[in-house]
This record gives C-alpha cells, structure tokens and sequence, in this order.
C-alpha cells in the first residue's frame, strides 16, 4: 500500500520498554497494520503532500531543514517531521496553516521553520489549544489524509498510550513509531473500498450539479468495530470529518435522547398516544417547538410521531424524563463523550444542536444498539498493538455495556424499521432494492432563520451501523440552494456495494406483535376502522380499544 519508509529524528523518549527514558536519537518506523482481512498496510513516514522544487521557495525550504538539523534536499523537506506524526512540510502546511505549501506567506514559512525547530512548542494547537499564527483548524485536520481510517486510528492509540504508559502524547507517538511494532485492526479494506467508490464519485451526491455540500460517513459492525470511515467527498480529505471534527446531528438524536429512555422507563410504548402541539404560542409563527413543516396533529401514536420526525413530542418527552436524565443517558449508555452539561436543555436533546457536536464514529456507535439487542460498545479502530517482542502496548477489549434491555431494543428496533419501511416515513430514501430491513433515523439542523446547515442519516442493516453526515466545514453554511442527494440515498449507495448475507433483523422473544388502532393506540377490535402492527414487552400489551 505504501512503501515502508524510515526517517531518522532526535527525540528525548525512551524505547519499547516504557515512554520515558534518557535522550537518544529516535528511529521512526512504519508500524505493520494488520486489517480484519488478515493484510498488511503501514502507516506512512514521508510527506503525503510531496513538494517539487518548482512549487517552493528554495530559500525557505533550506531554511526548514536547517532547522530539522539536516542538510537540504527536496527529499528531505519531504521527510522533515513537524511533530507528532506530521511528516514532510507539505502536509505540515496543511495541518498547521490549512493550505498548501504554494499559497504559504514569507511569515509561514518562517514559522513552519520554527515549528521544525521545535515541535513541542506548537503541540498544542494540534489538541485544541490556541497558538499565535497557527489555523485553529489544526486539530482537525487528517495527519494521514489518504487513509482517514488510519489518521483516526493512530489518534486513538496514542490517547490509549498516554494512559497506558503514563506518558506524553510525543512519547506516545515515539512508542508507536518504533521498529517492530504490530498494530491490529478491525479495518476493512473490502468495505473501505465501497465507501471510497461512492465518496470519490461526484455522481453519488449530484445527478447533474458540481457545487454540492461536504460529506463523511463511518460504518460499523454491531459490536463496535469500525470497518471504514470517509472524511471528505470531492478528493477533499485534508479535515477528518468522520472522527476529529464534532457536528450538530438533528434529529438523529431523538431515538437515543428521548424514545429509548422513554421506552425504558414505561414512559410510553410502541403505540401509546402523545400530543402533537405547541406548548406556547400555538397558531403563531413563533409557536414553540416547531415541527419541520409547521404541521400539528393532535394526538398521534408514538410511532407516527417518530416517522414524522416531529419536534412538539420529543420536547414533551425531555420535559416528563427530566433533561438531566436524558444527557446521563446520552454520556453513560450511549458513549457520548463530547456533550456539555449545557446540552441538558430540551432543545439540545431534541433538535440535537449540541454546543459542541458529536462525532460520526460516536454517533454510529450509539446506534448499535438498536441492533445488537441493546449492548453498546465504544467505537474501536484497534484492537491490539504489540512491540517487536510481542508484548503488548495498549489494547481495546470491550465486553459491551447493556445499554437498554434486550426487549427494549427490539421495540425501538422495530419503530426505527417502520421509519424506513412505511409509505408516511420520511426516511424512505434508505430502503434498499433487495428488501433488506433497514432501520434508521434522519437529522436536520437549521440556522434559526428556516435555512439548513446540515443533513444526515444513520442506519442499520442487520450487520452494519452508518452515519451520513451531509454539510459544510464552515458552521451555519446553508445548504438549501444546493441541489444534492440526501444523506439516505448516499447511505443506500455505500448499503447496496456491501457485501450482506442477512435480510432480516432477530426478534426478541420477550416481545409479542399485535395490531393496535392508528387512532387510539389501544388493541384493535374488528370495527377499527386502521390498524397497524405494534411491538410490546410481554406482560404490556395495551387495553383494548373502547372508541369503536
């Protein structure tokens, strides 16, 4: 995949046998990857944005490599390391500036000279921490833009590193970047492949226009293994947007902050009826919460309200379950790990405009487990990594954390399924050609002025989770003038080139399906005039209905 390739650095660590240790020169290394299917792939240790002599000013160039204490070659500024794992100064001017090396000012760089000199002292704007002069995009951006899998995967064994070994984050990536040293992984080349194809294509997300939004998508197995990621659409892939950059997720969140605690605390049940109203100023254009298309239904069954998507029930909802409760269900059971308690707030937990966001792999991970019977595992890039012995340096093994009882699952399982599968569904744009249950939810976030500044998706087959996040880098960037394809179709596309075996989700045999009446969500009688089949913990099925 990428040639191996070695680049000698002088760093103040210590070796395989911890990370800290008297001063030495440091042999930075490609580790050997070792993906699900058993292949082999490195991580690189060069530039990734090689620069040629014509694209540079030479004066500069040499200046950075005296600084990096070698001599100058056009080669060695392609290998200079600028911290961390950021090799070559074309990438580093990405990282650090967000451009490329030709669009770089004199007083760049400079910089990038001084940042070569001394990698520690501009560390911090790679961890969210402002630095005079450099982007604060930085920590956002992809150090292994060509496989964003890779960049997400490095970043999370080196976090699992520095508390492993209890050692800095420049130690850690010393560690990693040692000979010998084996890196396992949950990747898939195979579906990595598929996801590529439809993210390298404009025609997945525009029939006929080329001005379209940005996109990132992960896909996960249902125990918490990421499989692939995509960071950009367009061969932008400098900003990885499935694991680095946080974002507002809608509605999305409204099964995970809302009905499964909901439904776990008796709350309500598959059929029960809620009030589709306003709860202030009801008939006016400020009326509060809104729904999507300014249409109020009165009392509507559970499911209705969930396929409709609308606001005035989860609202209502945050309101009986308390937001608190709600946040602790979002942090504790569905690994949410960048929400404020800020976001307590019923807007927040059922609009799903965080104060900060949430990531793709995070936000596919919760959603396992609607599909898993209820046990949620943190999304894991690696399993294992080894040194040159065969000892371990750090591990991730997740036994899994019962999230909702099974029976729950199943009954949120089946609301989701009849998201995508019935005709009043607003999410119908993921039902795949072959018949494949797909359960999942839309999310769509607005500015506060009737303009969209995002787009998703997340769903489930009976072996996969995928998020679609649809939008642009720039927060409140509208998308509405736009013609693009919604993130359901784009999902569908990544769905129909994955290879899957099982069309059908397994029932939980806890829950018992009876047809309930669409007016009253009571069981139905011969005279009803529609019915539907509802999903309902043995032992809580509901009366029957009285009203015909």
């Amino acid at each position: 995949m990428i040639a191996k390739r070695i680049l000698l650095c002088v760093l103040f660590a210590g070796m395989l046998t911890g990370c800290r240790g008297p001063a030495e020169p440091h042999v930075y290394v490609s580790p050997a990857v070792q993906a699900a299917d058993g292949t082999v792939h490195e991580l690189p240790v060069s530039a990734l944005y090689p620069l040629s002599e014509d694209t540079i000013n030479i004066e500069s160039a040499k200046e950075i490599c005296a600084a990096a204490g070698t001599a100058y070659s056009i080669d060695a500024l392609n290998a200079v390391r600028f911290g961390e794992n950021i090799f070559g100064a074309g990438l580093a001017s990405v990282v650090y500036f967000g451009k490329y090396a030709a669009n770089l000012t004199a007083e760049e760089w400079k910089m990038l000279a001084s940042v070569a000199a001394d990698p520690a002292k501009y560390a911090p704007a790679l961890t969210g921490n402002a630095v005079s002069g450099i982007s604060p995009q930085a920590q956002y951006a992809s150090r292994i833009p060509e496989t964003a899998y890779f960049d997400a995967m490095t970043e999370q064994i080196v976090t699992d590193l520095t508390a492993a070994k209890k050692c800095t984050r420049e130690e850690a990536f010393a560690l990693l970047y040692s000979e010998g040293v084996t890196v396992e992984t949950p990747f898939s080349p195979a579906m990595q492949k598929n996801v590529d194809a439809v993210y390298d294509n404009p025609a997945s997300f525009a029939k006929e226009t080329k001005s379209f939004p940005q996109s990132a998508c992960a896909v996960t197995d249902h125990a918490g293994n990421v499989l692939a990621i995509a960071a950009g659409n367009q061969g932008n892939k400098a900003y990885n947007r499935a694991y680095r950059t946080l974002h507002s997720i809608g509605s999305s969140v409204k099964p995970l902050s809302v009905y499964a605690p909901a439904i776990a605390k008796r709350i309500i049940s598959f059929s029960s009826i809620v009030e589709d109203a306003p709860l202030e100023n009801a008939g006016r254009p400020d009326a509060y919460p809104q729904n999507y298309n300014g249409v109020y239904d009165g009392n509507i069954t559970v499911t209705y309200a969930l396929r409709q998507s609308k606001n005035t029930v989860p609202v209502r909802l945050v309101n009986a379950l308390g937001g608190t409760e709600c946040l602790a269900f979002l942090r504790q059971n569905c690994g949410f790990t960048t929400l404020t308690d800020q976001d307590s707030t019923a807007s927040a937990l059922a609009y799903g405009k965080f104060e900060e966001g949430v990531s793709m792999a995070e936000l596919t991970a919760a959603y396992q487990i609607f599909g898993n019977g209820g046990t949620y595992y943190a999304p894991r890039f690696y399993t294992r990594v080894t040194d040159r012995d065969g000892n371990v340096l750090t591990e991730r093994t997740d036994s899994g954390k019962q999230a909702l009882e099974p029976a729950d699952a199943w009954v949120m399982n089946r609301l989701l399924y009849y998201n995508i599968s019935k005709d009043d569904g607003i999410a119908q744009a993921a039902r795949l050609d072959d018949g494949s249950e797909v359960c999942g939810k839309t999310g769509t976030v607005g500015n506060g002025i009737s303009s969209d500044t995002d787009r998703l998706f997340v769903g489930l087959t009976p072996e996969y989770c995928a998020a679609v996040w649809i939008g642009f880098d720039a927060k409140n960037a509208v998308i509405d003038k736009l013609e693009y394809k919604l993130p359901g179709e784009v999902w569908k596309q990544i769905m129909e080139g994955a290879e899957r075996k099982t069309m059908t989700f397994t029932p939980n045999p806890d829950v018992i399906e009876a047809e309930f009446c669409t007016e009253t969500g009571m069981l139905a009688s011969a005279d009803c005039p529609k019915k539907e089949t509802g999903y309902y913990r043995e032992g809580e099925l509901p009366k029957s209905c009285n009203a015909h």
